[in-house]
């Protein structure tokens, strides 16, 4: 700033003249006098100076208010203090205690102006490097809490919303919509979603590359988008227009250098647009979040591959007697009931021999789907092996069973298997029920009373449903062929 442009208040105390000061050297317009006793009448808000210079007297009792009450007044003016001495020696004062000879010169002035303003500029680095320290603590303290909500937390969905929950709190978003990514079928599908705008269905997808969020995972970095004001159908009539612009952001969420999901978010809290900072913050907080999410998916699929047959994609075997037992326990420890039906394919094998086992296999599948539509959701359904399946029903006493059962027979028997294959196969089935505590106390018992009632069915002319029977191992036919 030009010498000529800086402007400095001088106050004096009664009976100084200015000339003792400056030595009678006042450039015109950068100086403005006041006399102590003066000063209240004078509104130093509607004033901007670069100093004051301001004269105390040495014993002067009440100084140290006097200073304090100036320098209130000019809100924030570089101030510094100055005494003149009989001898004619002057001493000025700031913050530091810096002595200066008198008279004042211009020089002295303006290593005082040099030294207030690298002050200053000092005071605004070290104002704007406490504003970063605590931007990157409260980021730290937001990344600590995504971490401990996530860090004993293995249910996918629990650990989304303990995830978002400490993100949206901490960036105060509007709405958010958390789509899970399936590598298989190269789609996204929304798996939870927050806020009040914008609330799409659980489960609904788009491909990679289709819309915000499908770009964001084919592009693997952050999108933004403005939505602008587009026609919109209403009671009023048409042309009718949204109230306000939009703007939405999608972060993808990566780990082990895979995709893993992308986060969208509405409008940003305070900004017109969402800016490449917010996005690298979105991500840096729910990075912790991605690991985890993807170790909780891997022990998912880990689970389910360990208990899914690989063909009908239904329980296996293994699955059935860990759950068979748990239900039967549950059952004696309740007084409930519980049954399990077990059937096999009629002719399975023609399907085999006059198409082929590929064909054979595709049937299986068509089967498991069939039987899996028919339940209830509480039943598990299971492949035992081959073609014979299982179905769990919880809390179903052998009378409900037998409903079930005739009701999986009656559409396996109705259904043209292979039609996509341009095939019509036609297959029937053998159905055996057992239930706790009727017909066993145990699953062994269960499976092989239930196996030995499908095997009657099977030897009466098959396609029926057969109840066991307690006591001898006999078995009461509820529906058979004929």
């Amino acid at each position: 700033m030009g010498r000529t442009r800086q402007r400095i208040l001088i106050v004096l105390e009664r009976g100084t003249a200015r000339a003792r000061v400056l030595g009678g050297r006042l450039p015109a317009g950068r100086f403005e006098f006041v006399r102590w006793d003066a000063i209240d009448g004078i509104d130093l808000r509607r004033r901007t100076f670069d100093l004051a210079l301001v004269e105390i007297r040495q014993g002067h009792a009440a100084q140290a208010m006097r200073l304090a009450g100036i320098r209130r007044r000019l809100h924030g003016t570089p101030l510094v203090s100055f005494s003149l001495r009989r001898s004619g020696k002057a001493r000025a004062r700031g913050k530091q205690g810096a002595e200066l000879a008198a008279p004042l010169t211009l020089q002295m002035i303006d290593s005082i102006l040099t030294r207030e303003s690298c002050i200053a500029a000092l005071r605004a680095v070290t104002a704007r490097t406490l504003r970063r320290m605590k931007q990157h603590e409260s980021r730290l303290r937001a990344l600590a809490a995504v971490v401990r909500a996530t860090a004993q937390e293995f249910e996918p969905r629990r650990l989304i919303d303990l995830s978002m929950r400490q993100v949206s709190r901490f960036l105060r978003l509007r709405s958010w919509v958390f789509h899970l990514c399936d590598p298989e079928r190269g789609v996204l599908r929304v798996e939870q979603v927050g806020g009040k705008d914008r609330q799409p269905a659980r489960g609904a997808g788009c491909e990679l590359g289709e819309g915000l969020a499908g770009r964001a995972a084919q592009k693997r970095r952050p999108v933004m988008q403005r939505l602008k004001e587009v026609p919109q159908p209403s009671a009023a009539g048409r042309g009718a227009r949204r109230a306000e612009a939009r703007s939405a952001l999608a972060v993808p969420l990566l780990s082990r250098g895979r995709v893993i999901g992308v986060v969208e978010v509405g409008d940003p809290p305070a900004a017109a647009d969402w800016r490449a900072e917010q996005a690298e913050l979105i991500s840096f907080l729910l990075e912790p979040a991605a690991v985890a999410l993807d170790n909780a998916l891997l022990l998912r699929r880990s689970e389910q591959l360990s208990c899914t047959d690989d063909l009908t994609k239904l329980y296996n075997s293994r699955f059935l007697n860990a759950t068979l037992r748990r239900e039967v326990e549950r059952s004696r420890r309740y007084g409930t009931a519980v049954s399990l039906i077990f059937l096999d394919l009629d002719g399975f094998k023609v399907v085999n021999d006059e198409h082929g086992h590929l064909s054979g296999s595709r049937t299986l599948v068509e089967v498991g789907a069939v039987i899996r539509e028919t339940v209830r959701e509480v039943d598990v359904v299971s492949r035992y092996g081959g073609d014979e399946f299982t179905v769990i029903l919880p809390q179903t006493g052998p009378e409900g069973a037998a409903i079930i059962a005739e009701r999986i027979r009656a559409r396996i028997e109705e259904k043209e298997f292979l039609i996509a294959y341009g095939l019509r196969v036609r297959l029937t089935a053998s159905f055996g029920i057992a239930s706790y505590p009727d017909h066993g106390r145990s699953k062994e018992d269960l499976i092989a009373r239930a196996d030995q009632a499908m095997y009657r069915v099977k030897g009466r002319g098959k396609n029926g449903v057969q109840l066991a029977v307690e006591g001898d191992g006999g078995c009461v036919p509820l529906r058979s062929a004929g």
